[in-house]
């Protein structure tokens, strides 16, 4: 993802440097399709789905199909009266500017071991950084808006109370937008055939035909699982799991591991209590214990201590419910309170074009310098946008078992 982890290959391979940059950091078309072919070499975007590259604020990207019958009996010497067509329609890329900000004290430039090396390093190190959160972005947004310790987000922030994650609330990734379509409940049961099974049955079988277009997305930690699963097979197939690199096809679909689609991934949504001790249902059940984070839907920059389990609400992570703690919770009898936790892992299966990662060209890099604070100020940004082509498209297999 990463403009970013194009910014880092660029710097590094001299492609761009911070004196070419100077005060203006626009880069030029050139510059910007060699930072996005970097950025899609070095992440997992190829494996996972297509790039699309954009100038306008919004992008269109058409589409064309066939949704019903479209062949008639034929009889000699007599016109069928009728004519078939086909169904156009547009996704709609909007795509939304991110920023990496950063100063370099002269202190630190003059004193470091790497002289004046250093700067260079930062970039490529900030860019590399910002390409990771621009992927998490893409994978696991929520305009919800998830809890987050402030210390997890800022160096130095509290680590006991939590704040919303306002990079993550940017928009819906894919996990998030799989939720419109297919649904497979694992049921708590671990990573096996059956699974993958389940979810090929649920796509439509015209999307199924041809299983080399199709992959399924998968954490790394899951993809170990069940590679563990099918070496202990005295079978060629056991001893090529076992042994090689290739990724792993069941059922002739390929298997690929996503490093920063999360084992445990973190759901957010906001409930309603319908009156004091009720209990409400959550999108998901077996949820990683003690995991469960509530506070109030208006949570925001300012860090906030959240409600206390027993005392204000209680939990069951095996059912996936949630508890009004009754007369003596500080949350009001019918309160909407948000709710941020961990599942169990997630498997999407889809066509492998049909996530469109949408990277701006419009990309810049700029320095400026602070002389009465003696920094070197710099900001790197982009524009991006993820969403599925045809979410008929998509399966999402989920409550799936975190151990063999």
């Amino acid at each position: 993802m990463t403009n970013t982890a194009l910014i880092a290959m660029l710097v590094s391979k001299g492609v761009i440097t911070t004196t070419d940059l100077g005060t203006g950091g626009a880069l030029n078309d050139k510059q910007a399709d060699r930072f996005i072919d970097f950025v899609i070499d070095e992440t997992n975007l190829k494996q996972m789905g297509r790039v699309e590259r954009f100038r306008n604020e919004n992008m269109k990207v058409d589409k064309i199909g066939v949704h019903s019958r479209v062949t008639v009996p034929a009889e000699e010497a007599r016109d069928p009266s009728v004519r078939r067509g086909v169904t156009t329609s547009q996704v709609t890329l909007t795509p939304t500017e991110l920023m990496t900000p950063f100063e370099l004290s002269t202190n630190f430039l003059e004193n470091n071991i790497e002289g004046e090396a250093a700067e260079d390093t930062v970039v490529r190190l900030m860019a590399t950084q910002m390409g990771n959160d621009v992927e998490g972005l893409y994978i696991e947004g929520d305009t919800v808006g998830r809890a987050a310790l402030e210390s997890d987000i800022y160096e130095g922030g509290s680590s006991t109370q939590y704040i919303k994650d306002s990079l993550m609330a940017k928009f819906d990734g894919f996990l998030r937008q799989a939720d419109s379509a297919a649904q497979v409940d694992i049921g708590g049961s671990p990573i096996s055939p059956s699974v993958f099974s389940q979810m090929l049955q649920s796509m439509p079988n015209k999307f199924r035909r041809n299983r080399k277009d199709l992959v399924f997305l998968v954490p790394d930690d899951l993809e170990q699982q069940y590679r563990e699963r099918v070496s202990t097979r005295a079978t060629g197939a056991g001893d090529s799991a076992l042994n090689g690199q290739a990724n792993l096809t069941p059922f002739g679909v390929e298997m690929t591991p996503v490093s920063l689609l999360p084992f445990n991934p973190t759901v957010v949504e906001h409930i309603t209590f319908t009156g004091s001790g009720s209990t409400v249902s959550l999108r998901y059940d077996n949820l990683v214990a003690a995991s469960m984070i509530v506070t109030p839907t208006t949570l925001a920059a300012t860090p906030s201590t959240p409600h206390v389990l027993t005392t204000d609400y209680t939990v069951d992570y095996t059912a996936g419910t949630i508890t009004h703690a009754g007369g003596g919770s500080a949350i009001g009898a019918t309160a909407t309170v948000k709710v941020t936790y961990q599942s169990g892992p997630q498997i999407i299966l889809t066509p492998r074009s049909n996530i469109i990662f949408a990277i701006g060209r419009d990309i810049t890099i700029e320095r400026d310098r602070d002389i009465f604070a003696r920094m070197n100020q710099w900001a790197i940004t982009t524009k991006v946008d993820v969403v599925f082509e045809e979410v008929t498209a998509v399966v999402k297999g989920y409550n799936i078992a975190s151990s063999l």
